[in-house]
C-alpha cells in the first residue's frame, strides 16, 4: 500500500541481514518465524535491518548467500542447519568457508550427556558434531537445548550462529546475543517506535486518514500490516518527541478504530477489558466452527472471563442446548437475526455469564440462495438487559468467510466493552 510515501527512512544505523537456513523454509513447508522474530528485536536494538535471506540446505548456497552478506552488511545472524541430521550442515560449511577445523565444546558436550542422562539415555553419536564450531569463532554455550552456537569476528563483520529452533533461538539471543550486541556496538542506541493496532478499517481507509501531513511530520520509517479485520502501523524513529507527535495525531484520525499502542492482540485487549468490568462471557457458534472460542483461549487466563463456548452446528443443538424455538428456526431460517439473537441469550443463560455473543451463517462453498448467499453471517451480543445484531457480507472462500466473521465478532465485542 502506498498511497502516501515517506521519503525519509532512518539512516546511519549499523546495518544487519538475516540468513535462515533451511529447505523446508524455501519450499514453504515451514513458516520461517525465526525471521520475523529477528528482524523485529534486532530492529528494535537499533540496527537497520536490510536484507533476509532463506536458503536450502546445501553447502553452494549457504556459503554464496554468506559472501553476499559480508559484502553488505556488519552484522549477520544465521539460524539452522545446528541439528544432528545429514542436511543440517551450517558449521561445517562455514568452517570450510574460512578455511578453519572444528573444534570441541567441551562445556556443550556435558551439557548434551547432562541432557540424554536425565532421560536414561547415552548420547547417540549423530548427536556430538552438535557440540563443535569453527576454530575461528568465540562458542555460545545453549543450555536451552543440545546445539551450540557461536559468534565469528571477520572482516570487520559479526556474523551471530544460533540453532534454528525457535524456542532455544529466543532464550539464547535474549540471554546471550542480545547483551553481546549492546556490548559490541557501544554507541548503539534504540529506535523511538510507535505501534498502532486497529479494528474496523481497511488498509486504504486508514492511509486515506493518515493523510499527506502525517507523512510530513518529521525523518521516520513506516509500515502498515493489513491482516483479517485488522490493520496494523509501526513506525521508527530516532526522536522520541516525533514519535510522540504522531502518535497524538494517529489517535486523532484513527480515534475509536484503535484498540492497542501495543503488540498486545485484539482477544488480549478484551479479555483485559472484561477482567477490568469484572464480566464473564460465553460464545454460541455455529458457521465459525469455534473460531471466536479459538482466539479468546490462546490468552493465557482466559479461564477469568470465558465462562464456555457451544459449537451450535446443527439445529437440534440451538434447540436442545441453546433453547432457541424450533419453530422460530423454521419460520426465519437458522441464518437469521431472530435465530443469532436467541443464540447469545441462550448461551449466555446457559452458562451464566454477563454477555453472550452468538454467530450464525452461510461460510460455503455451498447452501447459498439469492436470499442469504454465501458469506452472508449475523453476529450478536446480548446482556441482561440489552441486545443488538449485526449483518455481515463477507467475500473469499469458507476458511477466509470464517475467519472474517470471528474477527468481525471480536470487534463488535471489543466496542461493545468500550462504550
Amino acid at each position: 500500500m502506498a498511497l502516501f510515501k515517506n521519503i525519509f527512512p532512518v539512516r546511519g544505523r549499523p546495518t544487519a541481514e538475516l540468513l535462515t537456513v533451511g529447505t523446508e523454509l524455501v519450499t514453504g513447508t515451514t513458516v520461517n518465524t525465526n525471521a520475523s522474530y529477528l528482524g523485529r528485536e534486532l530492529t528494535q536494538l537499533g540496527f537497520r535491518v536490510e536484507h533476509q535471506c532463506a536458503c536450502r540446505d546445501e553447502t553452494e548456497a549457504i556459503q554464496e548467500a554468506l559472501q553476499r552478506a559480508l559484502a553488505r552488511s556488519q552484522v549477520i545472524v544465521i539460524c539452522g542447519g545446528l541439528g544432528p541430521t545429514p542436511d543440517d550442515i551450517t558449521r561445517q560449511t562455514l568452517a570450510e568457508f574460512f578455511g578453519v577445523p572444528l573444534v570441541l565444546s567441551r562445556a556443550q558436550y556435558r551439557q548434551i550427556q547432562r541432557y540424554y542422562r536425565s532421560r536414561g539415555r547415552t548420547v547417540p553419536a549423530i548427536v556430538k558434531p552438535e557440540a563443535y564450531f569453527p576454530a575461528n569463532a568465540k562458542p555460545v554455550f545453549n543450555e536451552f537445548g543440545i546445539a551450540l552456537g557461536f559468534i565469528i569476528e571477520e572482516r570487520g563483520r559479526v556474523i551471530l550462529v544460533v540453532p534454528g529452533v525457535p524456542r532455544e533461538l529466543v532464550r539464547l539471543f535474549e540471554t546471550r546475543l542480545k547483551p553481546f550486541l549492546q556490548g559490541r556496538f557501544s554507541r548503539l542506541r534504540p529506535l523511538a517506535s510507535l505501534i498502532v493496532k486497529t479494528v474496523g478499517l481497511s488498509e486504504p481507509a486508514v492511509m486515506r486518514r493518515l493523510g499527506r501531513r502525517f507523512f510530513r511530520m518529521g525523518q521516520f520509517e513506516f509500515g502498515i500490516y493489513p491482516e483479517a479485520g485488522e490493520v496494523g502501523l509501526r513506525v521508527y524513529a530516532d526522536s522520541p518527541a516525533l514519535i510522540r507527535r504522531l502518535r497524538l495525531r494517529v489517535k486523532k484520525v484513527l480515534g475509536r478504530h484503535i484498540y492497542s499502542f501495543s503488540e498486545e492482540s485484539l482477544e488480549a485487549a478484551i479479555g483485559r477489558e472484561l477482567v477490568r468490568k469484572k464480566g464473564t462471557l460465553a460464545i454460541a457458534e455455529s458457521c465459525t466452527g469455534g473460531r471466536i472460542a479459538e482466539l479468546l483461549t490462546g490468552v493465557p487466563g482466559a479461564s477469568r472471563y470465558l465462562a464456555g463456548a457451544v459449537v451450535a452446528y446443527q439445529n437440534g443443538v440451538k434447540t436442545r442446548i441453546l433453547d432457541v424455538p424450533d419453530q422460530l428456526i423454521k419460520r426465519r431460517g437458522a441464518v437469521s437475526r431472530e435465530v443469532v439473537l436467541r443464540m447469545a441469550f441462550g448461551v449466555r443463560a446457559r452458562f451464566g455469564a454477563t454477555l453472550g455473543i452468538g454467530v450464525t451463517g452461510i461460510a460455503g462453498p455451498g447452501g447459498g440462495s439469492r436470499e442469504k448467499p454465501v458469506g452472508l453471517v449475523y453476529l450478536a451480543i446480548a446482556s441482561a438487559g440489552e441486545k443488538k445484531a449485526w449483518k455481515e457480507q463477507f467475500r473469499g472462500e469458507r476458511l477466509h468467510i470464517q475467519d472474517r466473521a470471528a474477527k468481525k465478532a471480536l470487534e463488535y465485542l471489543w466496542r461493545w466493552l468500550k462504550r
